[in-house]
Protein backbone atom coordinates (compact mmCIF):
# COMPACT_ATOMS: atom_id res chain seq x y z
CA UNK A 1 0.00 0.00 0.00
CA UNK A 2 2.61 2.43 0.91
CA UNK A 3 4.16 1.60 -2.62
CA UNK A 4 1.13 2.59 -4.51
CA UNK A 5 0.68 5.73 -2.24
CA UNK A 6 4.14 7.07 -3.29
CA UNK A 7 3.81 6.04 -7.01
CA UNK A 8 0.40 7.85 -7.07
CA UNK A 9 2.55 11.11 -5.32
CA UNK A 10 5.23 10.97 -7.81
CA UNK A 11 2.63 10.68 -10.72
CA UNK A 12 0.67 13.52 -9.31
CA UNK A 13 3.43 15.88 -8.59
CA UNK A 14 4.97 14.94 -11.95
CA UNK A 15 1.72 15.77 -13.89
CA UNK A 16 1.77 19.12 -11.96
CA UNK A 17 4.47 20.32 -12.72
CA UNK A 18 4.49 19.69 -16.40
CA UNK A 19 1.25 20.97 -16.16
CA UNK A 20 3.38 24.53 -15.16
CA UNK A 21 5.61 24.48 -17.15
CA UNK A 22 3.16 24.16 -19.92
CA UNK A 23 1.37 26.81 -19.69
CA UNK A 24 4.32 28.99 -18.57
CA UNK A 25 6.16 28.39 -21.59
CA UNK A 26 2.75 28.00 -23.42
CA UNK A 27 3.80 31.80 -25.16
CA UNK A 28 7.07 30.78 -26.45
CA UNK A 29 6.13 27.44 -27.57
CA UNK A 30 3.34 29.03 -29.97
CA UNK A 31 5.93 32.19 -30.85
CA UNK A 32 8.41 29.74 -31.95
CA UNK A 33 6.14 27.56 -33.61
CA UNK A 34 4.68 30.43 -35.64
CA UNK A 35 8.31 31.58 -36.91
CA UNK A 36 9.58 27.84 -37.49
CA UNK A 37 5.73 27.53 -39.90
CA UNK A 38 6.97 30.67 -41.75
CA UNK A 39 10.56 29.68 -42.53
CA UNK A 40 9.17 26.52 -43.69
CA UNK A 41 6.49 28.00 -45.86
CA UNK A 42 3.66 25.82 -43.20
CA UNK A 43 5.04 22.95 -44.24
CA UNK A 44 5.47 19.96 -41.06
CA UNK A 45 7.51 17.11 -41.79
CA UNK A 46 9.29 14.41 -39.76
CA UNK A 47 12.30 16.98 -39.38
CA UNK A 48 9.67 19.84 -37.91
CA UNK A 49 8.63 17.06 -35.35
CA UNK A 50 12.13 16.27 -34.36
CA UNK A 51 13.12 19.82 -33.99
CA UNK A 52 10.13 20.67 -31.63
CA UNK A 53 11.30 21.07 -27.98
CA UNK A 54 10.44 17.96 -24.90
CA UNK A 55 7.65 20.13 -24.00
CA UNK A 56 5.89 20.38 -26.95
CA UNK A 57 6.65 16.88 -28.23
CA UNK A 58 6.05 15.10 -24.68
CA UNK A 59 4.44 17.33 -22.40
CA UNK A 60 1.50 19.18 -24.24
CA UNK A 61 0.15 16.15 -25.57
CA UNK A 62 -0.26 14.64 -22.20
CA UNK A 63 -1.61 17.91 -20.91
CA UNK A 64 -4.54 18.02 -23.46
CA UNK A 65 -5.15 14.56 -23.10
CA UNK A 66 -5.52 14.43 -19.60
CA UNK A 67 -7.89 17.93 -19.61
CA UNK A 68 -10.11 16.27 -22.18
CA UNK A 69 -10.42 13.24 -20.21
CA UNK A 70 -11.57 15.65 -17.61
CA UNK A 71 -14.07 17.96 -19.16
CA UNK A 72 -15.45 14.45 -20.45
CA UNK A 73 -15.80 13.04 -16.93
CA UNK A 74 -17.50 16.18 -15.59
CA UNK A 75 -20.97 17.01 -15.87
CA UNK A 76 -21.88 19.69 -18.92
CA UNK A 77 -23.79 21.81 -16.37
CA UNK A 78 -21.17 21.72 -13.60
CA UNK A 79 -18.91 23.01 -16.62
CA UNK A 80 -20.70 25.39 -17.26
CA UNK A 81 -21.26 26.44 -13.95
CA UNK A 82 -17.49 26.58 -13.55
CA UNK A 83 -16.41 28.86 -16.86
CA UNK A 84 -19.81 31.21 -15.44
CA UNK A 85 -17.45 31.69 -12.34
CA UNK A 86 -13.88 31.93 -13.96
CA UNK A 87 -15.86 34.48 -16.13
CA UNK A 88 -17.49 36.52 -13.11
CA UNK A 89 -13.93 36.37 -11.30
CA UNK A 90 -11.92 37.74 -14.41
CA UNK A 91 -10.00 34.53 -14.79
CA UNK A 92 -10.94 33.80 -17.99
CA UNK A 93 -8.86 36.53 -19.49
CA UNK A 94 -5.13 34.71 -19.42
CA UNK A 95 -6.64 31.30 -19.73
CA UNK A 96 -8.65 28.43 -20.21
CA UNK A 97 -11.59 26.43 -18.03
CA UNK A 98 -9.24 23.86 -18.86
CA UNK A 99 -6.67 25.33 -17.93
CA UNK A 100 -7.84 25.94 -14.51
CA UNK A 101 -10.18 23.20 -14.27
CA UNK A 102 -6.77 20.61 -14.55
CA UNK A 103 -5.23 22.89 -12.08
CA UNK A 104 -8.20 22.28 -9.92
CA UNK A 105 -7.99 19.02 -10.60
CA UNK A 106 -4.09 18.39 -9.90
CA UNK A 107 -4.03 20.19 -6.61
CA UNK A 108 -6.67 18.30 -5.25
CA UNK A 109 -4.73 15.30 -6.22
CA UNK A 110 -1.09 16.57 -5.02
CA UNK A 111 -2.49 17.76 -1.50
CA UNK A 112 -5.29 14.62 -0.57
CA UNK A 113 -2.26 12.16 -1.72
CA UNK A 114 0.30 14.17 0.08
CA UNK A 115 -1.44 14.12 3.76
CA UNK A 116 -2.73 10.70 3.01
CA UNK A 117 0.67 9.78 2.31
CA UNK A 118 1.86 11.23 5.63
CA UNK A 119 -0.88 9.81 7.46
CA UNK A 120 0.09 6.20 6.59
CA UNK A 121 3.63 6.86 7.52
CA UNK A 122 2.61 7.54 10.84
CA UNK A 123 0.36 5.44 12.04
CA UNK A 124 0.66 2.86 9.34
CA UNK A 125 -3.40 2.84 9.19
CA UNK A 126 -4.83 2.57 5.22
CA UNK A 127 -7.70 3.67 6.35
CA UNK A 128 -6.91 6.55 7.74
CA UNK A 129 -5.11 7.32 5.29
CA UNK A 130 -7.81 6.61 2.77
CA UNK A 131 -10.25 8.86 5.35
CA UNK A 132 -7.58 11.79 4.74
CA UNK A 133 -7.53 11.63 1.12
CA UNK A 134 -11.18 11.81 0.93
CA UNK A 135 -11.13 14.37 3.96
CA UNK A 136 -8.36 16.64 1.96
CA UNK A 137 -10.11 16.46 -1.50
CA UNK A 138 -13.25 17.87 -0.05
CA UNK A 139 -11.45 20.61 1.76
CA UNK A 140 -9.70 21.76 -1.04
CA UNK A 141 -12.43 21.38 -3.47
CA UNK A 142 -14.30 23.81 -1.02
CA UNK A 143 -11.32 26.38 -0.67
CA UNK A 144 -11.11 26.39 -4.34
CA UNK A 145 -14.97 27.26 -4.71
CA UNK A 146 -13.72 30.04 -2.12
CA UNK A 147 -11.18 31.32 -3.35
CA UNK A 148 -13.53 31.79 -6.82
CA UNK A 149 -15.96 33.36 -4.91
CA UNK A 150 -14.14 35.62 -3.12
CA UNK A 151 -12.10 36.80 -6.85
CA UNK A 152 -16.21 37.18 -8.32
CA UNK A 153 -16.72 39.39 -5.11
CA UNK A 154 -13.73 41.70 -5.53
CA UNK A 155 -14.22 41.96 -9.20
CA UNK A 156 -17.52 43.17 -8.52
CA UNK A 157 -16.97 45.41 -6.23
CA UNK A 158 -14.27 47.10 -8.23
CA UNK A 159 -16.43 47.26 -11.35
CA UNK A 160 -19.13 49.00 -8.99
CA UNK A 161 -16.43 51.37 -8.06
CA UNK A 162 -15.77 52.06 -11.37
CA UNK A 163 -19.20 52.41 -13.19
CA UNK A 164 -20.03 56.01 -11.99
CA UNK A 165 -16.79 57.46 -13.86
CA UNK A 166 -16.69 55.65 -16.71
CA UNK A 167 -20.57 56.21 -17.23
CA UNK A 168 -20.04 60.19 -16.86
CA UNK A 169 -17.25 59.51 -19.71
CA UNK A 170 -19.80 57.91 -21.77
CA UNK A 171 -22.49 60.52 -21.14
CA UNK A 172 -19.93 63.37 -22.03
CA UNK A 173 -19.09 61.69 -25.01
CA UNK A 174 -22.71 60.60 -26.36
CA UNK A 175 -23.70 64.68 -25.23
CA UNK A 176 -20.60 65.83 -27.53
CA UNK A 177 -22.22 63.62 -30.86
CA UNK A 178 -20.53 60.12 -30.21
CA UNK A 179 -22.97 57.31 -30.83
CA UNK A 180 -22.90 54.93 -28.27
CA UNK A 181 -20.78 52.26 -29.86
CA UNK A 182 -18.17 55.22 -30.22
CA UNK A 183 -18.50 56.11 -26.56
CA UNK A 184 -17.35 52.72 -25.18
CA UNK A 185 -14.85 52.69 -27.80
CA UNK A 186 -13.49 56.01 -26.40
CA UNK A 187 -13.66 54.26 -22.91
CA UNK A 188 -12.06 51.19 -23.93
CA UNK A 189 -9.03 53.54 -25.25
CA UNK A 190 -8.88 55.91 -22.18
CA UNK A 191 -9.71 53.77 -19.39
CA UNK A 192 -8.42 50.58 -17.62
CA UNK A 193 -10.54 48.03 -15.26
CA UNK A 194 -12.37 45.40 -15.42
CA UNK A 195 -15.82 47.33 -16.18
CA UNK A 196 -13.65 48.98 -19.12
CA UNK A 197 -12.58 45.35 -20.46
CA UNK A 198 -16.29 43.95 -20.35
CA UNK A 199 -16.90 46.88 -22.37
CA UNK A 200 -14.20 45.78 -24.87
CA UNK A 201 -15.75 42.39 -25.20
CA UNK A 202 -19.27 43.86 -26.20
CA UNK A 203 -17.63 45.84 -28.18
CA UNK A 204 -15.85 42.98 -30.00
CA UNK A 205 -19.63 41.06 -30.07
CA UNK A 206 -21.15 44.14 -31.56
CA UNK A 207 -18.62 44.44 -34.31
CA UNK A 208 -18.63 40.69 -35.03
CA UNK A 209 -22.22 41.44 -35.85
CA UNK A 210 -24.13 40.54 -32.59
CA UNK A 211 -26.93 42.38 -32.02
CA UNK A 212 -25.95 45.31 -29.45
CA UNK A 213 -28.55 44.75 -26.96
CA UNK A 214 -27.44 40.92 -26.99
CA UNK A 215 -24.01 42.11 -26.48
CA UNK A 216 -25.00 44.28 -23.38
CA UNK A 217 -27.32 41.60 -22.15
CA UNK A 218 -24.07 39.38 -22.43
CA UNK A 219 -22.23 41.87 -20.54
CA UNK A 220 -25.07 42.17 -17.56
CA UNK A 221 -24.64 38.25 -17.60
CA UNK A 222 -21.06 37.98 -17.02
CA UNK A 223 -20.64 40.76 -14.42
CA UNK A 224 -23.09 40.11 -12.41
CA UNK A 225 -23.92 43.87 -11.08
CA UNK A 226 -27.13 44.70 -9.77
CA UNK A 227 -26.62 48.67 -10.94
CA UNK A 228 -24.58 47.58 -14.25
CA UNK A 229 -27.89 45.73 -14.83
CA UNK A 230 -30.08 48.54 -14.09
CA UNK A 231 -27.91 50.97 -16.60
CA UNK A 232 -27.89 48.05 -19.60
CA UNK A 233 -31.36 47.91 -18.95
CA UNK A 234 -32.21 51.61 -19.44
CA UNK A 235 -29.88 51.94 -22.49
CA UNK A 236 -31.82 48.64 -23.91
CA UNK A 237 -35.12 50.30 -23.63
CA UNK A 238 -34.13 53.91 -24.31
CA UNK A 239 -32.96 52.23 -27.57
CA UNK A 240 -36.10 50.21 -28.55
CA UNK A 241 -38.39 52.95 -27.76
CA UNK A 242 -36.07 55.92 -29.52
CA UNK A 243 -35.93 58.09 -26.52
CA UNK A 244 -32.52 60.57 -26.40
CA UNK A 245 -29.83 58.35 -24.71
CA UNK A 246 -28.55 61.56 -23.55
CA UNK A 247 -31.25 61.86 -21.10
CA UNK A 248 -31.17 58.92 -20.14
CA UNK A 249 -27.33 58.55 -19.35
CA UNK A 250 -27.74 62.06 -17.50
CA UNK A 251 -30.56 60.54 -15.29
CA UNK A 252 -28.73 56.72 -14.85
CA UNK A 253 -25.55 58.53 -13.67
CA UNK A 254 -27.38 60.92 -11.22
CA UNK A 255 -29.48 57.56 -9.70
CA UNK A 256 -26.31 55.97 -9.64
CA UNK A 257 -24.34 58.53 -7.79
CA UNK A 258 -27.29 58.49 -5.58
CA UNK A 259 -27.93 54.75 -4.93
CA UNK A 260 -24.22 54.84 -4.04
CA UNK A 261 -25.00 57.36 -1.27
CA UNK A 262 -27.52 55.45 -0.01
CA UNK A 263 -25.27 52.71 0.43
CA UNK A 264 -23.07 55.11 2.50
CA UNK A 265 -25.26 56.27 4.50
CA UNK A 266 -26.11 52.86 5.66
CA UNK A 267 -23.00 50.97 6.33
CA UNK A 268 -22.85 54.33 8.41
CA UNK A 269 -25.56 53.47 10.27
CA UNK A 270 -24.87 50.10 10.75
CA UNK A 271 -21.39 50.85 12.69
CA UNK A 272 -22.39 51.09 15.87
CA UNK A 273 -24.40 48.09 15.67
CA UNK A 274 -21.25 46.55 14.57
CA UNK A 275 -19.19 48.13 17.22
CA UNK A 276 -21.25 46.95 20.12
CA UNK A 277 -19.81 43.41 20.14
CA UNK A 278 -16.38 44.14 20.20
CA UNK A 279 -16.88 46.82 23.19
CA UNK A 280 -19.00 44.52 25.38
CA UNK A 281 -16.30 41.60 24.89
CA UNK A 282 -13.05 43.42 24.55
CA UNK A 283 -13.21 47.05 25.52
CA UNK A 284 -15.26 47.27 28.26
CA UNK A 285 -13.54 44.41 30.33
CA UNK A 286 -10.31 45.89 30.25
CA UNK A 287 -11.91 49.25 30.82
CA UNK A 288 -13.34 47.51 34.11
CA UNK A 289 -9.65 46.18 35.06
CA UNK A 290 -8.06 49.68 34.97
CA UNK A 291 -10.93 51.13 36.96
CA UNK A 292 -11.55 48.64 39.77
CA UNK A 293 -8.69 46.79 39.88
CA UNK A 294 -6.93 48.78 42.28
CA UNK A 295 -9.92 49.34 44.37
CA UNK A 296 -10.36 45.28 44.44
CA UNK A 297 -6.62 45.42 45.64
CA UNK A 298 -6.73 47.77 48.38
CA UNK A 299 -10.68 46.21 49.27
CA UNK A 300 -8.89 43.16 49.81
CA UNK A 301 -5.41 44.18 51.55
CA UNK A 302 -8.20 46.64 54.02
CA UNK A 303 -9.91 43.01 55.13
CA UNK A 304 -7.05 40.97 55.43
CA UNK A 305 -5.71 43.26 57.66
CA UNK A 306 -8.78 43.53 59.89
CA UNK A 307 -8.39 40.08 59.79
Amino acid sequence: MLYMIVIILFLSTFLMIYGLLLIIGKKRLNIEKRIHEIQDDGVQGKEDRENKSFMERMLKPVYQGITRMMVRTTPSKNIENFQRKLESAGLLKNGTKEKWLYIKGMLMLIVASSLGALVYTESENVIAAFLMFLFMLLFVNVFFNFFLSRKVTARRERILRDLPYTLDLITVSVEAGLSFDGAMARVVSNIQGDLCDEFGKSLKEIRMGIERKVALRNMSNRCEVEELSMFITSIIQADELGVSLGKVLRIESDNLREHRKQVVREKAMKAPVKMLFPLVFFIFPAIFIIILGPVVIQMMEMFAGGL
